[in-house]
């Protein structure tokens, strides 16, 4: 038998494996799936280590054996699960077998820091059009993501043939220098069963609904499965999930792979998963939710469910708590016809495609990644994974490239740090506004005609670093807001005063109609409206009434003490909730004002275009000092309702 030696050293056989792959199943700061076809040989070993070892098997430090394996697909699927990695780690593997060692491949354990930054690409229908497919695996390896999210329909008919090809040309996606990217999966209608996501990607729940949180409590990604009744069992784990571990998510992201609301004609509407999930998402404030089926390209603005006047097709666009819809499938199936768009879409399109998204504390960024003709595409700089490499193509609607969400909810950290006696309220969605006493505030907010143009004039007292102000006009009543302008602060001044002008808009024949408000953003994502002052009383018309009718005295805005016993409020020891009740005759922008007993200002709370009605909110007081504090709302400038609040 003759040896074969190449430059002195004795020339090692390759492994018999192929069809490598990544998942997670577990924790993704401290665990990997690594799953490959073992082709031939025997007693496989998975080597791995932090260091760089190559195919230098004996270097390796750590060790693991296939903890399972089927055949299935034509192919013998074996998964090393590795458990105890440390977080954000580049980890080098080779898989060594009876027939000799494979090349040398590394993955990355998901950071576990909340602080971190994420990237994620986002996608499915890979069906039958194979070079539309790998064009798409290409830009994966060259854009890096922390995960790739596939929310289903790998293949056309689930053949073995097919998979074999899908996995093959998932190879693609392998990084020039060997990086695995993970894989979390979603089960489509052309996986004849949940069984090939177990068998193919070693998925864990046997119904393939689960979740997995990336970047500590950053993101919470929901994979649910639109291929099985959405109530029931799903529905109950999905509410269950959002309402205890999903609310300590910074983030809820959910995939799956039937659009609710498709955006092509043909296709079913799905009643059932409005019903059973949308309305959690809305509930639990869901901030994405990742479709396919219907092989077009979609992006939404924010909506809930609702059936009320301006809805359509069973939702409604609402700018601060809905939930975001992409897709709807673009990675290599047969593309269809964008011919259903609905009042709340942003924007349609019809292209082979992926989401590429960023994800950090502060907000969330959705580009939509045209996928054709990937060999044109450079890499990103592996140190700087969040830069677009040269040649990459973004899809431009007319409502721009990139869709940001900013976090409504930092609050969660903040009021952990926060001392007891700091004097914050919360704001609907989780905003918590700090109290007047040294922080920023709006104040001299007013519109007005300057010819024809609308001036709109504010002044911004003790701003912090970086804060944009915002200016948005509405005119449905404050249903929906346009964007007319942003304004970057002057920052670090006492008082700074700011004007803009509407150009035009004061003889425009809706002027009548128009809101404004102030979107105040900081740089830490938090963020505060505030709606024009009301105008000031004249004097002397005031006077003239008082002299021509006595009794006819101008109302004091804000009276010394309740008048009723009922308006007492003494917040819940546990909880330090109170609730409050007030009606409005008309849409209106209330203010919810704290002040103590030398009627200092404490916190306030702006709750913009309340539609007319009776309400009944629960407020949170917990982190307010004990003593005496006057509650009061106000509505366009007027007191509706106000309380005396004792908290022992």
């Amino acid at each position: 038998m003759t040896a074969l030696f190449f430059c002195g050293t004795l020339f090692s056989a390759d492994a018999a494996t192929d069809r490598y792959r990544c998942m997670w199943r577990d924790d993704p700061s401290t665990t990997m799936v690594i799953g490959w076809d073992q082709v031939s040989g025997t007693t496989p070993t998975v080597l791995y280590d932090v260091v760089d070892n190559g195919q230098k098997a004996a270097l390796y430090k750590s060790s693991v054996k296939p903890t399972f394996s089927i055949s299935s697909k034509g192919m013998k699927n074996h998964f090393a699960r590795l458990t105890g990695l440390k977080p954000n780690t580049v980890y080098y593997f080779i898989i060594k077998d009876s027939e000799g060692v494979s090349k040398r491949f590394s993955f990355q354990t998901a950071p576990a820091d909340p602080n971190s930054r994420i990237s994620i690409i986002a996608g499915g229908d890979s069906r039958n059009h194979r070079e539309a497919r790998r064009d798409a695996n290409r830009l994966v390896s060259k854009l890096r993501p922390h995960v790739i999210l596939f929310n289903g329909d790998m293949t056309g008919g689930d053949t073995a043939p097919e998979w074999r090809e899908w996995f093959d040309d998932w190879q693609l996606t392998i990084g020039s220098d060997g990086r695995l990217f993970p894989l979390i999966v979603a089960r489509g209608n052309h996986e004849a069963s949940n069984q090939p996501l177990i068998d193919l990607f070693d998925v864990k729940q046997p119904d393939v609904y689960y979740a997995l949180n990336i970047g500590g409590n950053l993101i919470r990604v929901y994979t649910l499965n639109s291929m099985i009744p959405a109530g029931g069992a799903q529905r109950e784990w999905l509410e269950n999930d959002l309402k205890t571990v999903g609310t300590q998510a910074t983030w809820r992201i959910a995939q799956y792979h039937h659009a609710i609301r498709p955006h092509h004609a043909d296709k079913t509407e799905k009643d059932e998963l409005l019903l059973n999930w949308a309305t959690f998402f809305h509930k639990y404030r869901l901030h994405l939710a990742i479709e396919s089926d219907s092989h077009v390209t979609k992006a939404t603005w924010p909506v809930r469910p609702s059936r009320e006047s301006g809805s359509d097709e069973g939702f409604i666009r609402d700018d601060e708590n809905g939930t975001i819809y992409v897709g709807e499938g673009g990675w290599g199936a047969p593309l269809r016809e964008n011919n259903d768009d609905k009042s709340w879409t942003r924007n349609s399109d019809s292209f082979n495609h992926f989401n590429w998204i960023f994800v950090d504390g502060q907000k969330m960024e959705i580009r939509t990644i045209k996928t054709d003709g990937s060999n044109k595409v450079q890499e990103v700089d592996h140190k700087n994974i969040f830069n677009a490499p040269v040649g990459l193509v973004v899809w431009t609607p007319s409502n721009g490239d990139v869709i940001t969400v900013r976090n409504t909810k930092p609050a969660q950290v903040a009021a952990a740090t926060m001392p007891p006696s700091s004097g914050t309220i919360p704001a609907p969605g989780g905003d918590v506004l700090a109290s007047k006493q040294g922080g920023h505030s709006v104040s001299g907010f007013s519109i007005g005609k300057r010819e024809s143009d609308v001036a709109i004039r504010w002044t911004g007292r003790n701003e912090p670093d970086a804060i944009t102000y915002e200016i948005h006009r509405s005119l449905d009543g404050g249903k929906q807001f346009k964007l007319l302008a942003s304004v970057p602060g002057k920052g670090k001044v006492e008082k700074q005063d700011y004007a803009h002008l509407d150009k035009g808009f004061a003889v425009n024949s809706q002027f009548k109609n128009a809101l404004y408000r102030i979107k105040a953003i900081r740089k830490d994502g938090q963020f505060s409206f505030f709606s024009p002052d009301p105008p000031a009383p004249d004097p002397a018309q005031a006077q003239a009434q008082v002299q021509a009718d006595p009794s006819k005295k101008p109302k004091e805005e804000v009276p010394d003490k309740p008048k009723e016993e009922d308006n007492k409020l003494i917040p819940d020891p546990a909880t330090g909730a109170v609730r409050i009740k007030y009606n409005l005759a008309k849409t209106s922008n209330v203010l919810v004002l704290l002040t103590d007993a030398q009627n200092k200002e404490i916190s306030k709370v702006p709750l913009n275009n309340q539609p007319p009605g009776a309400y009944n909110k629960s407020l949170d007081l917990s982190r307010i000092g004990k003593g005496k504090y006057t509650l009061v709302i106000k509505a366009e400038g007027s007191v509706v309702a106000q309380y005396q609040v004792e908290k022992g």
